[in-house]
């Protein structure tokens, strides 16, 4: 099984296809006459569908080909509804900038799961910092929020979060750029890691928390990726716009 994650044109007929399965992490393909085929690939090459793939090796060293494929989910409301288009867009990309090839297995539950939670309900506000978190958390890239990262002890009610350091000082480690994180947000955080998207609409966060919490999260995920993410640019000009409607 495999999610599409990405299709570009390379020729007048050819398509080439990003995948990332659960056997062999994130691979390419290509279809050959994909974008004229009216059988063999019609409605199943989009991003975000799920398919049982049939591959066929290329020459040594060269990417394999797509023989066939059969369709084993098709997202249909979450692509009528821009918010939750926009918020699966995101993650998708999200998953394909962060597998270099063939790595990227452990990622692909948490991109399934977020996309079939996302074609039966509207996002909660949190899904976005969530979905974030439990990547870097795949990745070994989980910031640390049980004691400072620097000496080690405990924290009182006063922390900053230090994007450097990758998790959380205490007030006598704290150095300049350290962003100040208040103790429930610190809790909720902490909690993310253990809690499925179902469970999320059962959360009472107030909404200066979330962007406090949304905010950071994304701010340590770009650092740590370092890479332009441009369904984060479309989702930021959606937000805007809906605040102002």
């Amino acid at each position: 099984m495999a999610l599409v994650l990405s299709v570009k044109e390379i020729s007048e007929s050819d398509l080439l296809v990003s995948f990332l399965s659960r056997e062999r992490g994130r691979l390419s393909a290509v279809a050959k006459g994909a974008r004229r085929s009216r059988r063999r690939f019609v409605n199943k090459l989009e991003p975000g569908h799920l398919l049982r793939i049939h591959l066929r090796k290329g020459r040594s060293g060269l990417t394999p080909f797509l023989e066939a494929a059969d369709l084993l989910f098709a997202p249909e409301n979450f692509r009528t509804d821009p918010r939750r288009f926009t918020l699966a867009s995101y993650f998708i990309e999200l998953c394909e900038r962060s597998s270099p090839p063939a790595e990227g297995r452990e990622i692909f539950p948490l991109l399934l799961e977020n996309l079939k939670f996302l074609e039966k309900r509207s996002p909660p506000p949190i899904l976005k910092p969530y979905f974030e978190l439990q990547l870097l958390r795949l990745l070994g890239w989980s910031p640390e929020f049980r004691g400072c990262v620097t000496c080690g002890k405990e924290l009182a009610s006063s922390a900053y979060f230090s994007f450097a350091g990758g998790g959380l000082r205490c007030e006598h480690c704290a150095r300049e750029g350290d962003r100040v994180i208040s103790p429930r947000t610190r809790a909720v955080l902490s909690a993310l890691f253990r809690l499925s998207p179902d469970s999320l609409s059962r959360l009472r966060i107030p909404e200066d928390e979330i962007r406090e919490m949304a905010t950071l999260v994304e701010a340590f995920l770009k650092k740590v990726l370092d890479q332009d993410i441009k369904a984060l640019k479309v989702l930021k000009a959606l937000e805007s716009y809906e605040k102002r409607a």
